[in-house]
């Protein structure tokens, strides 16, 4: 009877201990956001809200988790714009605009990150928090900037990291900057140890990492770039998520895991015409954590909206995905 029980007991014990079930997650994930120039910002100021999202609003809303690079500062004042010429500050809404289009997190870890100074940049963190959407790569310090953030849904702990390997006005003049101090430098000497520490520790089920650099206008990353991704993976990461070349660029796995190597635009509009094909990325994760990746393609105008016939197909072509024009199909 003893032996029976203390079985009895191991089983229980295993029971209570084993980590809950978990259902199936959707994580969508978009390329550049600048809601500061043109159109966007106009509508923006003129109060219709959700202008640039409106023709997507349900797919982007259908996500648990709805991910994208936003390229603009969010702020009353554009601040003392930094020596890139660049002046892409969003008005204070934009955050607002970004929370009810169904935005969980966004990266600011990017080139732009710094177009309208320090005082801008904690606005739009400030901007953000209010409004509920949660931010990566930035942060009042170099430390917190670093930090992944976690987010939950259901059963499932989703780590975000945010990095960025292009700065205005040179990469090379980063660590010489101010902005320094509030973002998150892709720097291997910390990114691969943190990614690796997290992993060890498990506190999350699955660790992201947005990256923001390569080459803009091209249709490969160059192979220092890569290399970055690549290593990212080899740290731990379960999925990469890359901007910066405007374009769309081949999703590829390394040790069975995605890499989505350029996600292009969104809503940012430039007079090129191959900029202006891109696609949400739509990431269904198994309870086993296996993925499988579709793309909804779109036009990039004043508005992205879905792309259809020739256009869907360049975009099939351009990612090397199967196609997805339903958010829930």
């Amino acid at each position: 009877m003893t032996g029976s029980l203390v079985a009895a007991c191991h089983v229980l014990l295993a029971v209570l201990q084993a980590p809950p079930a978990r259902g199936t997650l959707r994580l969508y994930a978009v390329g550049d956001i600048n809601l500061g120039r043109h159109t966007a910002r106009e509508r923006l100021i003129a109060g219709d809200t959700l202008y640039s999202f409106r023709p997507l609003l349900d797919t982007l809303r259908g996500a648990d988790i709805t991910f994208g690079n936003l390229e603009s500062p969010i702020a009353a004042d554009t601040g003392q714009v930094d020596d890139s010429g660049a002046a892409f500050t969003a008005p204070p809404v934009a955050a607002l605009a970004l929370a009810q289009a169904g935005f969980d997190i966004v990266s600011t870890a990017n080139n732009h990150a710094w177009d309208g100074g320090e005082a801008t940049l904690q606005e739009t963190m400030r901007q953000l928090t209010r409004a509920g959407v949660l931010f990566v790569g930035s942060g009042l310090g170099r430390d917190m900037a670093e930090q992944p953030v976690i987010v939950r849904r259901g059963n499932w702990r989703v780590a975000f990291f945010a990095i960025t390997r292009a700065w205005n006005p040179a990469p090379y003049t980063f660590y010489r900057h101010a902005g320094a101090n509030y973002v998150a430098w892709g720097d291997t000497g910390w990114i691969f140890p943190a990614i690796r520490g997290l992993k060890q520790t498990g506190r999350a089920d699955l660790v992201v990492v947005s990256v923001h650099g390569g080459k803009e206008f091209v249709d490969a990353p160059p192979k220092y770039h890569q290399d970055l991704l690549y290593g990212l993976v080899d740290a731990g990461a379960d999925l990469v998520l890359a901007h910066h070349p405007h374009v769309l660029q081949p999703v590829v796995r390394y040790k069975g895991k995605p890499i989505v190597q350029s996600l292009g635009n969104f809503v940012f509009l430039q007079n090129d015409p191959w900029t202006r094909l891109s696609a949400i990325l739509r990431v269904v994760v198994r309870p086993d954590k296996r993925m499988r990746l579709s793309a909804i393609p779109i036009r990039v105008d004043h508005q992205p909206t879905l792309a259809t016939g020739a256009a869907a197909d360049s975009v099939r072509r351009r990612l090397g995905i199967p196609l997805s024009t339903s958010a829930h199909p």
